[in-house]
Formats: C-alpha cells, sequence, structure tokens
C-alpha cells in the first residue's frame, strides 16, 4: 500500500496560483466578447442614423465619428480620431456645450462656413464627473442656401415679379395660389380642369388651407358674367338660413322688410355661390337645396311665383361628411349632387417644401401692403418656420408673417421678430411630435435634393461627371446621393 507525500506550501500555493488564473484568463475572455458585441452595435447604430455623429473625451480630441460626420464635413475618421477637435473647426458647439455643463435640443448651429445644421448636444458624464460630450447633428445646408439665394434675388426681381404676376393674373387665374408640391399641383390641376363646366365642385380641407381661394379661381376662370356669391353656413342663425338663401316677398313674415329681400341664390343667378362651411348646414335646409339643385328654380319665402336661375355650386368643407351622413346628420343624396368632383386641399404639414416660398410671397405682400422694405430672412428663423406644424395652416403662416412685417425694424427678419410664445410652440412640437423634424424638414430636404440633382442631370443629358461638375460637388458624392435618393442611373 502506497503512501501518498502531503503538498508542500509552496506546491499548493503554486497550485491555487494557477487555478484562479485560468479563472481570470476566463473572465478576461468573457469581457472581452461583451465589449467586442457591445462594440459592434454601437458602429452599426452610429452608421444608421442619419445625422453625423461626434464624441469627444475630456481633452477634446475626437473619440467617435461616424459615416454621415464624414459626409457632412468631407474629413475621414482616421484624420480626425485622436485628435483636438478645434484643429478642425472653429466655431464648436459641442465643446462649450462640455464646458457649460449644460443641454441643446434642435438648435441652429453653423460649425463652419457654408455649413448649417440643427444640433442636439450635450455633456457624457461618469460617477458625476464630465468626461466628454457628444452630438448629433442634422444638415439642413441646402435648405438655408435656397432661403439665402430667394433674398439674395428678392429686390432685384421684385419689380419684374410684379409685372409677371399681372400677365399671369390675366392669363391664369390660379396663380394666386402659390406652391409647387405634388399635392398643390394636383389640387390645382382638377381645379383647372373642372372649372370650363358648370357642375358642382365639392371643396375639401381643413381651415386655412385656401378653399374660397380655390372657389374664386374656378369661378374667375369659368368666365361666366354673373358674381361670385359666398355664403357661409355656420355663420347664419338657422332660423334666417332659408330667408338669407331664398329671400322673401313683402310681408312674409313679423319684421319683413316692406318691400322684400332677394335672397343670396337670386343675386348669385349667372355666376357662382359658395356655400362654405357645408357641414353646418341646417338639416331642414339641405332638402330644400337638394330641391333647387333637381329644378333649378325656388320660391322666395311667402312667395308663390318660381324663380329659375342658373347658378354653378361649390361646397366648401373641413367636415367628415361621410361620417355625419352615417350619423343621419347630413342627408346623403345632397351628398351625392356635391361631390361631383372633389378637390381635396392639402394641409401646409403636407406640404412643407412650399413653406420658403409662401414665406417670400407673403413677406412680399405684407412689405408692398405696409411701406416695409424686407430684403432677407435668417436662416434658423425659416428654420422654425418649416418644424411648426401650422395647425391654422396657410391663413396662420400669413398671419404670423404680416406680424413679423409690420414690428420688423430693419430690412431683415430674424428669431427676435418672432412672438414670445412661436418659439415655445416649436419647441413643443418638436419635444412631443419628433415626427416633425423626422418626416418633416428631413422631408424638406431630400425633396429638393432630389428634384435639384434630377434637374441637372436631365440638363447634362446624365453624364455624371458634367453633372457634378455643375452641382459643385465630387463625383463620387454624385453617385452616392442618386443611389440615396433613388435616382437611376440613365
Amino acid at each position: 500500500m502506497s503512501m501518498q507525500i502531503p503538498l508542500t506550501l509552496e506546491q499548493l500555493s503554486t497550485y491555487i496560483e494557477a487555478e484562479q488564473s485560468d479563472k481570470i484568463i476566463e473572465g478576461f475572455q468573457e469581457l472581452l466578447s461583451l465589449y467586442q458585441l457591445q462594440q459592434a452595435r454601437l458602429e452599426a447604430l452610429l452608421d444608421t442614423v442619419n445625422e453625423a455623429v461626434c464624441v469627444i473625451d475630456e481633452s477634446d480630441k475626437v473619440v467617435v465619428w461616424n459615416h454621415h460626420a464624414e459626409l457632412l464635413y468631407g474629413i475621414a475618421a482616421d484624420e480626425i480620431i485622436e485628435k483636438p477637435i478645434e484643429g478642425f473647426f472653429s466655431n464648436l458647439m459641442l465643446t462649450k456645450v462640455m464646458k457649460e455643463r449644460r443641454t441643446v435640443h434642435e438648435e441652429y448651429h453653423t460649425p463652419c462656413p457654408d455649413t448649417h445644421v440643427l444640433i442636439n448636444a450635450r455633456p457624457v458624464r461618469l460617477w458625476g464627473q464630465v468626461i466628454g460630450g457628444v452630438c448629433a447633428e442634422r444638415d439642413i445646408t441646402e435648405v438655408v442656401q435656397l432661403n439665402q439665394k430667394l433674398s439674395q434675388t428678392h429686390q432685384e426681381v421684385q419689380s419684374l415679379k410684379q409685372e409677371i404676376d399681372k400677365i399671369h393674373s390675366q392669363a391664369d387665374y390660379f396663380a394666386a395660389i402659390y406652391g409647387h408640391s405634388a399635392a398643390i399641383r394636383e389640387a390645382i390641376s382638377i381645379a383647372r380642369r373642372v372649372a370650363s363646366t358648370k357642375v358642382p365642385v365639392l371643396l375639401r380641407g381643413e381651415s386655412g388651407t385656401g378653399k374660397e381661394l380655390f372657389a374664386r379661381a374656378i369661378h374667375d376662370a369659368s368666365q361666366c358674367s354673373g358674381p361670385f356669391i359666398a355664403i357661409n353656413c355656420g355663420a347664419i342663425s338657422p332660423n334666417l338660413f332659408e330667408s338669407e338663401l331664398f329671400g322673401y316677398q313683402p310681408g312674409a313674415f313679423t319684421g319683413a322688410d316692406r318691400k322684400g329681400k332677394v335672397g343670396l341664390l337670386e343675386q348669385a343667378n349667372g355666376g357662382t355661390l359658395l356655400l362654405d362651411e357645408l357641414g353646418d348646414m341646417p338639416k331642414d335646409m339641405q332638402v330644400k337645396l337638394l330641391r333647387v339643385l333637381q329644378d333649378k328654380s325656388f320660391f322666395r319665402v311667402g312667395g308663390n311665383k318660381a324663380i329659375h336661375i342658373d347658378v354653378r355650386i361649390i361646397a366648401a368643407t373641413h367636415r367628415n361628411l361621410e361620417e355625419m351622413i352615417r350619423q343621419g346628420e347630413f342627408r346623403e343624396d345632397l351628398y351625392y349632387r356635391l361631390n361631383v368632383v372633389a378637390v381635396s386641399l392639402p394641409s401646409l404639414r403636407e406640404r412643407l417644401d412650399d413653406i420658403p416660398e409662401l414665406v417670400h410671397k407673403g413677406i412680399q405682400y405684407y412689405g408692398n401692403l405696409h411701406d416695409k422694405k424686407i430684403s432677407k430672412v435668417d436662416p434658423a428663423l425659416m428654420a422654425s418656420l418649416i418644424q411648426y406644424s401650422w395647425p391654422g395652416n396657410i391663413r396662420e403662416l400669413f398671419n404670423v408673417l404680416e406680424r413679423l412685417v409690420v414690428l420688423a425694424d430693419s430690412n431683415f427678419l430674424g428669431m427676435d421678430n418672432l412672438p414670445s410664445n412661436f418659439n415655445q410652440l416649436v419647441c413643443h412640437v418638436v419635444d412631443s411630435e419628433t415626427r416633425v423634424m423626422d418626416a418633416g424638414l428631413l422631408e424638406v430636404t431630400i425633396s429638393l435634393e432630389k428634384e435639384m440633382i434630377a434637374k441637372v442631370l436631365s440638363e447634362q443629358h446624365y453624364n455624371k461627371a458634367a453633372a457634378a461638375k455643375k452641382l459643385g460637388i465630387p463625383r463620387s458624392t454624385l453617385y452616392y446621393k442618386m443611389q440615396r435618393l433613388g435616382l437611376e442611373c440613365q
């Protein structure tokens, strides 16, 4: 029987150290795998977001510089990583944010000449200490440059544009409807085609989208000899509605004018009657209006003689008539009589790329009206106008523009000219609905960029080198933008 010789203290210590060393190595390998997984996820995230992302350490050296930052500033990551950021930029928001230990959100910023961004930035903290800063920047350079170009040429072409507007207004009755977005062009196209007929038209859209402007353009384009008469169905008391629309005979009821009264429908004979806010028309009047549309005649209140008329009916509403029909609030037969041709007017939220044009048209109009010479608009102001959700649509936009022009004390409109609560409303919209920037300003930028590149490509017969030269960008950048915007390589 053999005996085991007991381990010495030195051998036992060596054995324990070996066991612990294996566990430490195994632990480090596990930590390394977790680090590599986290690093892969971070790199994928940085290359997925649409913003230029930069992170600096406590000594202002760049430690993260994603692909979008490379494209925006033309600086490769290996050129700037581990180098002080001050060596590349003269106007830095990120270092200021880090040193002042504050946060900025969607703030207009020009980090270098000819580059305009909306920046989000905040300090990076660890155990209560600031160890760096991080920022994400959204490029709005092309939108701002478009605004600046419009401002620069405004004074030079103002008199010429006035003459052109006069010529257009004589030949094109829809010239007063501004905008070139697909949605507004479609609405104008339908209205223009139906103008020469006498069929009823139903204008649908939110309040402030220009329904009466469309109705007047349709009437003018029809070149009928009669007048344009508008009646707001929601502004007349139900018990007076019939007498206002049809008129009344002398002595028809107590308090009536002894001479009688000609109704709005008779006044519009030979022309156009706009029934604005159609959804507010009393139910009993809907039946009588239907009879007028069918018979082309009516009786005054208290009268027994039929009055024959030839009137073009245009109705306008912001309400859901189909839902009102289901709830028994609107007659289905009247709906089909009026809904021969429907024209849907887009909200301002659906045509954000028209805002720069609408802003300059509005400033020109109110400048002439109030004898003010406004020639420049701050890019930050334009960015704020694009960010806002405009619940009142074009009516609200022009209301704000008139206030800006009236209170302007120079030829320059800046952020200081905005109402005190306007920026709060913009911030509220951005904070509560991030889609405004994701699907709003981004949509404007992409639309303008795509339209400009497609136009230049067509002009250059799809010669990529010539197109890139005219656009002032490298050919590789043009190929990247074409791929990103879905422009086919001819």
